[in-house]
């Protein structure tokens, strides 16, 4: 009984000292995201195709829009080494909250992919919510402060997928625009409590940003050469992940539907039961993940890799463990990218940091998009081929490099 009484203090102790100032604010306002998200996200390749597109259009829309929020994301890095981070937040969420309520009305694909291409470019805040995350965390939280921020908002996936689902089994079209109707109304009561709560924790942010340096943010990319080779091998290690994951996120859903011939609800479920899976097992690592921190990134990618292997078996029950998996070993990963990076990286260049990791994902994103559409027409496998290849590249390449230095 003691030693279960003290693993259950240990537990409420850890879970409390998270769910307390900006690290709450960010939970709780993640986890009302995430009602919204788990009952649009998983469809809007379906609304996309419901107004007309094919493939390729849904392939160029995720590009397309990957590119807008990557022009933004560059100088959001300095906006929030300047401005500060709780000004870039409340700015680029109170943005992101119009540009929902028009994808609700949009007439056509075209235009449903131009107001998610503003929407997209108006997330230049990501580096300052990442930026905001990691100040508000001591050093030896980083890992499991970043793994239960990113475990715990994701509960509503658990049950709101097949929702969304029925909505649009039942009503179609109409179904889906209520769907992103809820979502826009839960995203202005996220904008109201961050503007009313979020603290700033830059202490010399400077009183206006200058366009000169706005506009030089753009040049500083060229210092992507000189980065040292341990954050260099990190940030590529993001470009791989993101253009890995991007099948998933692009066309896995027209898959599910339209090649496996399963209902929108079916996979609603199929995405809620691999959420409660992530979610039980991320809450079991986060007690571990901040002791191992060094071997997350490589055990992200040998679970990627398990994962694709598995759906090339191209079945219902085969889509299930590679959607698992995908997400298990990806949260890994990234997990073990932030925290290095909030490591090595100054809180008065945090901001510049975290943009330059999105701008790798937004890259790898838009590459991974676009391949995902073409190769999809020659055979619906590769959604799986794709990120299967990519690992175990990860895996040699950071194999390679932890040799050389060990010479």
């Amino acid at each position: 009984m003691n030693e279960k009484g003290s693993l259950l203090r240990n537990i409420r102790n850890n879970i409390r000292y998270y769910v307390t100032g900006n690290v709450g604010i960010l939970l709780l306002t993640w986890f009302l995201y995430a009602i919204g998200n788990a009952l649009t996200i998983p469809y809007f390749s379906i609304y996309l195709k419901m107004l007309g597109a094919n493939a390729i259009d849904i392939g160029l829309t995720y590009s397309i829009s990957i590119i807008a929020q990557l022009i933004t994301v560059i100088p959001g890095g300095y906006l929030t080494d300047t401005l500060g981070r709780r000004l870039s937040i409340i700015i680029g969420t109170w943005l992101i909250t119009i540009t929902s309520f028009l994808m609700v009305i949009a007439p056509n694909w075209q235009l449903l992919a131009v107001f998610y291409a503003i929407n997209m470019a108006a997330a230049f805040y990501q580096p300052a919510l990442l930026a905001i995350l990691i100040d508000s965390l001591p050093r030896d939280r980083y890992a499991s402060g970043i793994l239960i921020t990113s475990i715990l908002p994701q509960i509503p996936w658990l049950v709101l997928p097949p929702i969304g689902g029925f909505l649009i089994n039942k009503y179609g079209l109409l179904g889906i625009r209520f769907a992103y109707l809820i979502s826009s109304i839960i995203s202005t009561i996220v904008a109201v409590i961050r503007q009313l709560a979020i603290k700033e924790t830059l202490n010399n942010k400077l009183s206006k940003a200058s366009l000169r340096e706005f506009l030089h943010s753009y040049y500083l990319l060229r210092n992507i050469i000189n980065l040292p080779s341990d954050l260099l091998i990190t940030y590529i290690s993001a470009l791989i992940i993101a253009i890995a994951v991007m099948p998933v996120n692009t066309l896995l859903s027209i898959y599910v539907v339209y090649k496996l011939g399963l209902s929108t609800v079916y996979w609603g479920y199929l995405v809620s039961i691999s959420y409660a899976a992530y979610i039980i097992i991320g809450i079991f690592l986060m007690f571990y993940v901040d002791k191992y921190r060094n071997k997350l990134l490589i055990s992200g990618i040998i679970i990627n890799t398990v994962g694709s292997a598995i759906g090339l078996l191209e079945n219902a029950y085969s889509t299930i463990g590679y959607l698992l998996l995908l997400q298990i070993g990806t949260q890994l990963a990234m997990t073990a990218i932030q925290s290095k990076l909030g490591s090595s990286i100054s809180i008065d260049r945090r901001g510049y940091g975290m943009s330059m990791l999105i701008v790798f994902q937004l890259v790898g994103q838009t590459i991974g998009s676009y391949v995902t559409g073409e190769l999809y027409k020659v055979s619906t496998g590769s959604i799986f081929l794709i990120p299967l290849i990519l690992s175990l590249s990860s895996i040699m390449m950071i194999s390679l490099y932890r040799m050389k230095l060990n010479r």
